[in-house]
Order: structure tokens, then C-alpha cells, then sequence
């Protein structure tokens, strides 16, 4: 009995003290129905390819000091943050144009845009809206997409069936590289498909679209943001687009912070992965090696300049990649991966993985196709090949000793004009054509290609 009483007044004593603690609670705090600061309404706009509008419309008890929006594009792992404009007040509308039509600021099309506000006012409080996400796409086109897994492809006009195939091409190029790269293929991968190069060049980085207008760009990757764009029109757009979605794999297995993947390396890669490969890369390498030009591309820091180079350099890329997994299956090009993304250099992985450094491995890739083994020039012993300097003649209306006139500079000019219109390898024919080229596959029609049995 004397139990219950003290329970009793034990209990009554609690519900004193909580009473009193909650009464002396600021009102702010317990009452969540009524926040200092409201956000009436916001909105993230595409406006591509020019930038993103940002807008915000809130209001507080007391002056609002700072608008801001925070954002992440992609997969990238750093985000953005950048404050709105607006007149101060305790109701405001705040507005942000984020560009992104300038090469440091350009974001592809379709990339997801994951976005919050943060407002804060004069009382030190602070509010953050919950995270949405914005799909950056191209505000030109009215767009459709269709979805398997983690690929979304979106496309405008009536191609739902074109692409859906280049939807396929890019599952079967996953389920196919992801265990020779050991890269992650459950992260988003976003496609987007122009059906004519007019259409894409406006869509690509500033740079590019400058090349653009002077050579017809199939596709393009963007690795970090995990988005890519393809040109549909053509004949080759299910290899481009399973070409550029390895790059994508490659980045995600094999980037490292402190070195990028070698152009022949990443190239290679891509082509290894191409479900839709072309023949011309095989028939340039059998060209190559037939007149004795490979070329030393797992020595060269970027690809060539020269076109019919470019072709050979993709040609031994794919060949010496084949030449690798040949030897030690996917789990050696994983292991080498592995080991440059955590920064061992190219040599060390190399001798690591395959008992070869770069020399070696090309040497050894060479003697299996019947080429030449390379000799590194011995930069030691070059010597600089001395240069010859014309000597400065005056010009002259009349003939004197060691002088030029006018009418002989003139003549000599308009010979060399002449020899410069004629023709040679490298010249371009009436219809534009490379000459050089087209004697390249003229030469190549007639042989076979080699290639490495895949080994698992």
C-alpha cells in the first residue's frame, strides 16, 4: 500500500517537471507545423545547350540572407554550390543561370542533375528543400525513352524501334566487357541519339562541334557524367555506340587520379568491346604490316595526326589488346587495371601482370604477326641535323651581283604555286579524297586479318 503511494506521488512529480520543460521550450521548436522559413515553390530548368535555370520562391519570419543552390551532375563525386540573385526581403523570389555552353562548363545532354536549395535568414536559420533531380535534356527536342536495367536511351521522332535496338547493343557490350574490365555496369548510363549531324554538332563541347563541321563525329562519351551521344542516320551507330559505352566501362575500371589510361590501351578496349566491329582497322593493320609501318603506339602519349595513322594506331590497339587476354585471359587485363587505377605505372603493371614491360610486350605482339621487331630510337647517340638557311638577297628593279629582281621572285613564286597543285600521296584529289588513303585500301582489299582466339 505504502508502495503505490509513493508510485503514485512519483508519478505526479514527473509529469510536473516534463510539464515546466516543455513550457520553457522555445515555440519554434516544438511547433513543426509553423517553420521560420517556408519555401513556396522552386523549379531546375533545362535550357540546354546553353545552361540550367534555377528558381526559388520563399519567405521567413525575418529577412532572408542567403539563397543557395547545391548540385551534383552525373556521377561526378564533387558538386557544385552557387548562390542565387535576388532582392533582400523577408518574402523574395531568388533566380540562378547556371551556363554551360563554355568548355569548362559544359554539361552533355541527358546527364542527371541531382539539386537542392539552402536558404537561410537573418535569425541563423536554415532550411534545405529535400534533393530532386532534373534530367539536363536537350531543350530543342520533344524526347521519348525507353529503359532496360540501368540504360535509359532517349530519342526524338519516329525511331522508337532504332532505338531499341541501340539499347540492345548496349546491354550485350555490358554483359560482354564487364567481366573482362571488372567494371561496375550497374551504375545509370545515359544515351541520347540525334538523327542527323546538324542536330548533334550543336550538342557537343565547343571544340568538338568546331571539328565537327569539318569531319562527321559518330559518337561521343562522356565518362565521368556516365552519358554518351550517338548519331543514329548512319550505317555504323550500333558499333559506335557499343564502342563508346566501353570507354565509359574502361573509365570506371581503370581511371586513376594519378595517370590516365593510355590512349592505345582505351582505344584498344573500345574496339575489343565493339559488338559491330568495321574491317577497315584490320585490313590498315595488315596494310601496316605488309609495307613495314606499324607504328610504336604503346610509346605514343596520344593518337597521330596523320588519318591513314589514326586507322593503323586503332588496328594495333584492338590487336595487341587481343594479343593480351590471349595470354592471360579477363582476369589479367582486370589485374593490369586494377593496378594502374591505384597507380603503378604502365610498366610495372605490364611486367607485373604479363612478365613484359611495354618493349617486350610490343616486341613479343610483333614477332606473333610477323613484323619487325621495334628498335627505340637511341636518343644518346642522335645527333641534330644541321639546318640550312637561304641567303638573304636585296630585291632590285634592275639585274645587279647577288641581288633578285621583282620579276624573278615573282616567276619563282608562280612555280612553286604550280608544284604545289600537283599531285602525290598526300595530296587531296578533285572530289576531296585523300589519295594516300584511298591507295591504302586499294593495296589492303586484297589481304586477310589476323586476329587472337578470345581466352576466357
Amino acid at each position: 500500500m505504502i508502495f503505490s503511494y509513493i508510485k503514485h506521488i512519483s508519478s505526479v512529480f514527473i509529469l510536473m517537471v516534463f510539464s515546466t520543460i516543455m513550457f520553457l521550450l522555445p515555440t519554434a521548436t516544438i511547433n513543426a507545423s509553423s517553420p521560420p522559413i517556408e519555401v513556396i515553390e522552386f523549379s531546375a530548368t533545362s535550357e540546354f545547350p546553353n545552361g540550367i535555370r534555377f528558381k526559388v520562391k520563399a519567405t521567413s519570419t525575418s529577412n532572408i540572407e542567403s539563397i543557395a543552390v547545391r548540385f551534383k551532375i552525373g556521377l561526378i563525386s564533387t558538386g557544385v554550390y552557387e548562390y542565387l540573385s535576388y532582392e533582400p526581403a523577408d518574402t523574395v523570389e531568388a533566380e540562378l543561370f547556371y551556363s554551360t555552353n563554355t568548355l569548362a562548363g559544359y554539361i552533355p545532354p541527358e546527364t542527371i542533375i541531382r539539386y537542392t536549395f539552402e536558404i537561410q535568414d537573418s535569425n541563423q536559420n536554415v532550411y534545405s528543400t529535400e534533393p530532386q533531380d532534373l534530367i539536363y535534356e536537350d531543350a530543342r527536342f520533344n524526347w521519348d525513352r525507353v529503359s532496360q536495367d540501368e540504360v535509359t536511351v532517349a530519342f526524338h521522332g519516329p525511331i522508337q524501334s532504332r532505338a531499341e535496338t541501340i539499347l540492345q547493343v548496349i546491354i550485350d557490350t555490358l554483359k560482354n566487357m564487364g567481366p573482362v574490365l571488372g567494371a561496375e555496369t550497374d551504375e545509370p548510363i545515359r544515351v541520347t541519339l540525334y538523327n542527323n549531324q546538324k542536330e548533334m554538332l550543336d550538342a557537343l563541347p565547343i571544340g568538338s562541334a568546331a571539328v565537327g563541321r569539318e569531319l562527321i563525329t559518330e559518337g561521343m562519351a562522356f565518362n565521368e557524367e556516365g552519358s554518351l551521344v550517338v548519331l543514329v542516320g548512319g550505317s555504323m551507330a550500333n558499333g559506335t555506340a557499343s564502342h563508346e559505352v566501353t570507354h565509359i566501362l574502361n573509365h570506371r575500371a581503370g581511371h586513376s587520379i594519378f595517370r590516365r589510361i593510355p590512349s592505345w590501351l582505351h582505344e584498344g578496349l573500345a574496339e575489343y568491346g565493339n559488338i559491330e566491329p568495321g574491317y577497315s582497322y584490320s585490313y590498315a593493320l595488315e596494310f601496316a604490316i605488309a609495307s613495314d609501318r606499324l607504328l610504336p603506339h604503346l610509346f605514343m602519349q596520344t593518337l597521330p595526326g596523320d588519318p591513314e595513322d589514326i586507322i593503323i594506331f586503332y588496328g594495333q590497339s584492338r590487336s595487341i589488346v587481343e594479343y593480351m587476354i590471349f595470354l592471360e585471359g579477363n582476369e589479367g587485363m582486370r589485374q593490369l587495371l586494377k593496378l594502374h587505377q591505384n597507380g603503378t605505372n604502365m610498366d610495372e603493371a605490364l611486367t607485373f601482370v604479363y612478365g613484359m614491360d611495354r618493349l617486350e610486350l610490343t616486341n613479343a605482339w610483333r614477332k606473333e604477326l610477323g613484323a619487325n621487331p621495334y628498335v627505340p630510337p637511341n636518343i644518346a647517340e642522335s645527333k641534330p641535323t644541321a639546318v640550312s638557311y637561304p641567303t638573304v638577297e636585296a630585291f632590285t628593279l634592275t639585274p645587279k651581283a647577288g641581288g633578285m629582281t621583282v620579276s624573278d621572285s615573282i616567276d619563282s613564286n608562280n612555280a612553286n604555286d604550280i608544284h604545289s597543285t600537283s599531285g602525290s600521296c598526300n595530296s587531296k584529289s578533285n572530289t576531296g579524297a585523300d589519295l594516300g588513303v584511298v591507295s591504302m585500301f586499294i593495296f589492303i582489299g586484297v589481304l586477310g586479318s589476323r586476329s587472337f582466339k578470345r581466352r576466357p
